[in-house]
């Protein structure tokens, strides 16, 4: 593989660097005005609902043809009174519909018919790009976002899709073609990161247009840099040679609009932000370099010292043929800019460095250890540059690395420099293998350190369903399918004690999910031992499943909780069960947490549109709001509640 190629993969894993580069812009989605015009199956709505229990496919039969058979005249009479009774009859519950939505704006819906089924096309066109957006997709709907009108990125309900291929959904679909050399049979992702129909799904693409010279010829294909779902990477570095099926036109350009599918089926979009980028093209040469032996205190001394060596370099490096253990160097060239702009630089080293440019005021702004961020406003022309490096440590390697972020994150120095694969630990991954896996660490809820739960186990499932379980809470905190934990973060070097899910993970709540509720309007509490004298007890494995049940105590009433996959193995079934003859009196349990809680005409519940809860045992629940959120509640009656966790 191409080493600057595999560069521009990694890096992206950094996330921040398109950050420090240029602003995002939104689409507005006000109207319609960001798009050219369509057929009328493309509107802007205020809210949308889709039931993830109705295909979009599925019909209401039509009523049989009325049968007529003449009827002696004795029966006339009662017929007459069925048929009034009939009429007098209540009508059958409508059936429910796959997608409801409601007036206003802020999110972009297709309702496709056999007389509207346009793709909708943006006014504006793009190269390399990055694309942030939100999609929600009706069970059994299809579509897709294409990149210059050209290169498709499928959209389809695949929930619960075990070997995904390039016609699920974060596949790069295939092209129709039969001749030889125009045959592209498209990428399926590396993993199936959908969630269940009518949830919000976040995509993030990055994406890098073909290249062509003067002549026009195509010189570098097109390529996804990366594609993530619901914070999974599916592809990485990518090369796409050909149109995909579809496009807007069979040709590859520089330049083309974003396309989306509207012909297939329902589907909605919101957030959609974008970055449009321009590689650019500034160089360095000239490079000279002076070279001084031993520690060397401050950067600034160096100003002041004798060169030990000096010479030129072909290309930025701090690796040279003196002695690498603890020295110093002053590094100078040319800054060759094309033409006048602001622009945005990286720099990443082991020791201590800065760059200065004559002409020019540098303000570098540190981000994590040792990477410096800094954009600098130039005119076009040529302009001298002095780099201060130091390395004092000698068990380090010498390391200094240059990018250019004007577009895709681009090396301005020698690879030896700054090799990328030599700073990366290895990570450490805990598989579940053929029974479930337990693991105690420290989790981070939502990914913020300031969340950190520090009494929480992973429970991991052969059949890919994942959960995080806060014991000092008795709640289940996260849920994921996929792989199950990185614990780099934990075991690398001294660690910091915590994990990370490897899926796409759905955060529920953190705190107590029972509680003893004095008032209508009382918060639950954020440990069980704050409801007089919970006790925690550990837990015991059920023998059927190997799987926890967490058991908790307060004077003779014994609380089991157990969370085990369903019989598909997408969701997972909690259930809270009291044992030793004693009915619960008083408690309450919490089993959602959101912004917007609606409950759907099947019973179930929608959690912010993110995942779903659904009571199996009978109970009833409740939506209270409290402060600026709500809450879904249920009465502890019986002997336990079981609900349902689905996304």
């Amino acid at each position: 593989m191409n080493r600057s190629l595999l560069l521009i993969g990694l890096l992206l894993l950094a996330g921040s660097v398109f950050a420090q580069r240029q602003a995002e812009k939104t689409l507005s989605l006000d109207d319609l005005s960001a798009f050219k015009p369509q057929a009328g199956n493309w509107m802007v709505v205020g809210n949308v609902t889709m039931n993830p229990l109705v295909d979009i496919h599925e019909h209401d039969a039509p009523p049989p043809p009325p049968v007529m058979v003449e009827e002696p005249k004795k029966k006339k009479r009662k017929k007459r009174k069925k048929e009034q009774q009939e009429e007098m009859a209540p009508p059958p519950p409508p059936k429910p519909k796959a997608v409801t939505f409601a007036d206003g704006t802020g999110i972009l819906l297709n309702m496709n018919d056999e007389s509207k089924r346009d793709q909708l096309i943006t006014n504006w066109e793009h190269g390399d790009i990055i694309l942030d957006l939100e999609v929600m997709i009706p069970k059994g709907s299809n579509s897709g976002i294409y990149l210059q009108g050209r290169y498709e990125v499928q959209l389809l309900d695949s929930w619960g899709v075990k070997d995904p291929s390039f016609s699920d959904i974060g596949g790069i679909y295939r092209n129709w073609e039969s001749e030889k050399g125009k045959i592209y049979m498209g990428k399926a992702p590396i993993t199936n990161a959908a969630k269940a129909p009518g949830l919000w799904q976040h995509m993030q693409i990055a994406f890098r247009a073909p290249r062509f010279n003067d002549r026009g010829e195509k010189t570098e294909n097109a390529r996804f840099i990366s594609v993530d779902l619901n914070g999974v990477r599916i592809h990485e570095n990518l090369e796409v040679p050909l149109p995909t099926g579809g496009p807007i036109k069979n040709d590859e350009v520089a330049t083309g609009p974003l396309m989306i599918q509207g012909d297939h089926g329902p589907v909605a979009f919101r957030n959609i932000k974008y970055q449009l980028l321009e590689e650019t093209q500034l160089s360095l040469n000239d490079i000279t370099y002076s070279y001084f032996e031993g520690e060397i205190p401050s950067l600034d001394a160096l100003n002041s010292m004798t060169a030990t060596a000096e010479g030129s370099l072909p290309e930025l490096t701090v690796v040279t043929e003196h002695p690498q253990e603890s020295f110093g160097m002053l590094i100078k060239g040319k800054l060759n800019i094309p033409k006048a702009g602001k622009y945005a630089f990286r720099m990443n080293y082991v020791g201590n460095a800065d760059l200065q440019v004559e002409g020019a005021s540098v303000q570098m702004e540190r981000q994590g250890w040792r990477n410096q961020f800094f954009t600098i406003d130039l005119n076009k022309g040529s302009y001298p540059f002095t780099l201060r490096f130091l390395k004092n440590e000698p068990w380090d390697e010498p390391r200094l690395g240059l990018f250019d972020l004007g577009s895709f994150p681009r090396a301005l120095h020698a690879y030896s420099s700054f090799p990328l694969e030599s700073r990366q630990a290895p990570p450490i991954y805990v598989e579940v293998g053929n029974q479930p896996r337990l693991l105690r660490a420290f989790i981070d809820f939502d990914g913020d350190r300031s969340k950190r739960l520090t009494h929480t186990i992973g429970v991991g499932t052969p059949g890919g369903t994942h959960f995080v379980y806060d014991l000092k809470a008795g709640s289940p905190v996260c849920v994921w399918r996929g792989e199950f934990i990185n614990a780099t973060p934990m075991w690398n070097s001294r660690g910091d004690g915590s994990f990370r899910p490897r899926g796409a993970t759905q955060y529920l709540f953190t705190g107590s999910s029972v509680a003893m509720l004095a008032a209508a309007d009382s918060a639950f509490p954020n440990t069980l031992n704050e409801i007089g004298d919970f006790k925690n007890k550990g837990y015991r494995i059920d023998p059927a499943s190997s799987l926890p049940i967490f058991l908790y105590s307060r004077d003779t009433l014994q609380l089991e909780d157990m969370i085990r996959p369903d019989e598909s193995g997408n969701a997972l079934v909690r259930t809270l069960s009291f044992q030793e003859g004693v009915e619960p009196e008083g408690y309450t349990a919490k089993l959602a947490e959101g912004m917007s809680i609606e409950q759907l005409p099947n019973g179930i519940y929608v959690v912010d549109q993110q995942y779903y809860i659904k009571i199996e045992t009978g109970q009833t629940a409740t939506i209270r709001k409290m402060g600026d959120r709500q809450e879904l509640i249920s009465p502890l009656s019986g002997t336990a509640l079981t609900y349902s966790i689905n996304w």
